[in-house]
């Protein structure tokens, strides 16, 4: 299996500088990238734009594809539409709704503590469930300059009305880890936001750390189609194995619930590019 990685992207990797410990720098995670024969990356931070590192890393490494983006949280100023225009314009192609300080997200990790207060948190939508003109402004932003949105960490309800908006702006968008139980789409919603136009993110963390099995990943696969499946890694802890090594065994895993090669290569070397490259044909 360890020719798959030959062509595979992993658009979903935490590296250092970071505010916590990281696996691997920026630079080392390329160097194992471009070793193991992978097209390229996506890195991420929850607090800080990466677009700038992404580039300087394509300049060092040429050979590969790697992007970076802006993560809607309050060290940018949350739904902060200036935030990704100018994240686009050095060269961002990713953009994050809210993550670790997503309402919802601290929802469920204080659902054993009622009184926890979460007012400081952000959200995309009113108390009538409607989108926030910030959130809206941000998806025109992002539909203007071809940047690949991801829901975050948001819950599955909001991260829905997102998709519904992305798709009367001709927005590309992706459900962030949509099997991960804190923020948990239905199956039946991962399937409307495929019909949509909205891709399937499902992120081997899930997998690894023992949240979420792989016979569930497969299940939910097959439901959707692979064609508007992205499979990451969403690695980058000390606990995790590296990107590439997540990525062949996540394949591996996959290959034992009955994925074909060619079904493999779909959600890890032609949906990526897809994502990246909007203009090219498959």
């Amino acid at each position: 299996m360890r020719e798959l990685l030959n062509g595979v992207y992993d658009l979903h990797i935490h590296t250092s500088p970071d505010v916590v410990p990281r696996k691997y720098s920026d630079l080392e995670l390329a160097r194992r990238l471009a070793e193991r024969g992978m097209a390229g990356c996506a890195i991420k931070c929850h607090y800080f734009d990466t677009a700038a590192r992404a580039g300087l890393l394509m300049a060092q490494f040429p050979q590969l594809d790697v992007a970076g983006g802006v993560t809607l949280n309050r060290s940018v100023g949350g739904l902060n539409p200036d935030a990704v225009e100018r994240s686009a314009q050095a060269g961002g192609r990713m953009v994050w709704f809210p993550t670790l300080e997503a309402q919802s997200y601290q929802r469920y990790q204080h659902r054993n503590d009622p009184e926890a207060s979460l007012s400081r948190f952000l959200t995309v939508c009113d108390e009538e469930g409607k989108l926030l003109p910030q959130a809206l402004e941000v998806l025109d932003i992002a539909a203007r300059h071809h940047m690949v949105v991801g829901t975050g960490h948001v819950g599955a309800e909001e991260g829905m009305a997102l998709v519904r908006a992305a798709a009367e702006r001709n927005c590309t968008i992706v459900l962030t880890h949509a099997d991960n139980p804190a923020d948990c789409y239905s199956v039946e919603q991962q399937e409307e936001a495929a019909a949509l136009g909205a891709y399937v993110e499902h992120c081997f963390f899930t997998t690894f750390h023992g949240r979420t099995p792989i016979e569930e990943i497969a299940r939910q696969i097959r439901a959707v189609g692979c064609d508007r499946v992205l499979l990451t890694t969403d690695f980058g802890q000390l606990n995790s194995p590296g990107s590439d090594e997540g990525m062949e065994e996540y394949a591996r895993q996959l290959r034992a619930q009955g994925f074909s090669r060619e079904e493999l290569e779909t959600m890890m070397c032609r949906v990526p590019r897809r994502l990246l490259h909007p203009t090219e044909q498959d």
